[in-house]
């Protein structure tokens, strides 16, 4: 039987130094250090808020002096206020975006998937493969995944603003974003009736003036939206009615929540931000949350859970 070859054995004279030595063999010591294993998720990002108030000043602040063909487009990220974060959450992202009156973007696609709330517009359009679609308050645009659009505003005195929803930080730890740009004739484009990127506010308040709130108490008038085009992210409406409580929840995905109309309060833990419309709420996985109506209020939920989901990692409890 041959002998086996085995490595001389390291000699130290400290723990500090042991470590050391295995660090500097491009190694890392298992016994220091947290680890990753845990009884529970634990959350980097922390609840958050953004107001559209100030963002919406902030914009029109900065409407004179960023030309959206040299930054692409005009907007304010809604950055966590957790240390050095770049996005709201680590999955999904929001940011403010105007248009100023009679200005133009060149188009571009990405492998990001991303969507459109709308806020002000008279006379905006996006441009989606080729196509012009007109928005209205509280319209809802999806630009899925490497699918050519492009923006702009026809009317000349009024500015529109919306709020994009994206999945950019995923795929960015994926390390999976491409990103392309042209120019489009937006003079000569064609008008797009009924696409089913298009998701009409009016066609929203009525289905949900249909439905019923949750009898379990978790929800009040809550209404999936069909997005099957952008799969990392699950669209719902949910309408309250006035001094409406829902019970608290956590589960293991993500949601950022939008104002439609109304206002309210959202608990997060031992947090309480207040909101109305056209402001945002950040609530990270595995953090307990409830929401209440001051007034008839109406919120867009947006939610990373079919990722989860297809990796079998969801979880809720309800308190």
């Amino acid at each position: 039987m041959e002998n086996e070859k085995t490595g001389e054995v390291l000699r130290v004279a400290s723990d500090e130094e042991r470590d050391q030595a295995i660090i500097d063999a491009g190694f890392i010591p298992g016994w220091i250090g947290e680890g990753g294993l845990r009884p529970e998720p634990l959350h980097d990002f922390e609840p958050d808020t953004w107001n559209w108030e100030t963002g919406r000043a902030l914009l029109e602040a900065a409407a004179t002096s960023i030309n959206p063909r040299v930054a692409e487009r005009r907007n304010i990220r809604m950055a966590n206020s957790a240390a050095e974060k770049r996005t709201s959450l680590n999955s999904i992202h929001c940011s403010y975006q105007m248009v100023a009156p009679g200005e133009f973007a060149r188009a571009h696609r990405h492998t990001i998937n991303a969507g459109r709330f709308i806020l002000e517009s008279k006379g905006a359009f996006t441009t989606l493969e080729g196509k012009k679609i007109f928005m209205e308050p509280n319209d809802i645009i999806l630009t899925p995944n490497w699918l050519w659009h492009g923006l702009g505003n026809e009317n000349l005195e009024a500015p529109a603003f919306w709020i994009d929803f994206l999945d950019d930080p995923l795929v960015a730890a994926l390390k999976t974003i491409f990103f392309e740009v042209r120019d489009e004739d937006y003079k000569e484009m064609p008008i797009k009736e009924g696409s089913h990127h298009h998701i009409r506010w009016r066609d929203l308040d009525l289905q949900l003036e249909d439905l019923v709130p949750d009898p379990n108490g978790r929800y009040g008038k809550r209404l999936q939206l069909q997005t099957p085009s952008i799969p990392t992210m699950r669209l719902y409406i949910e309408r309250f009615d006035k001094h409406m409580t829902v019970n608290p929840v956590k589960s293991t995905a993500n949601h950022l929540f939008i104002c439609a109309e109304g206002s309210g309060t959202t608990k997060v833990e031992d947090k309480t931000f207040n909101w109305q419309r056209g402001d945002v709420i950040a609530v990270p996985s595995w953090k307990l949350f409830n929401h209440r109506a001051s007034i008839n209020a109406t919120l867009l939920e947006i939610t990373d859970q079919p990722v989860i989901e297809a990796l079998g990692w969801y979880r809720e409890t309800t308190v």
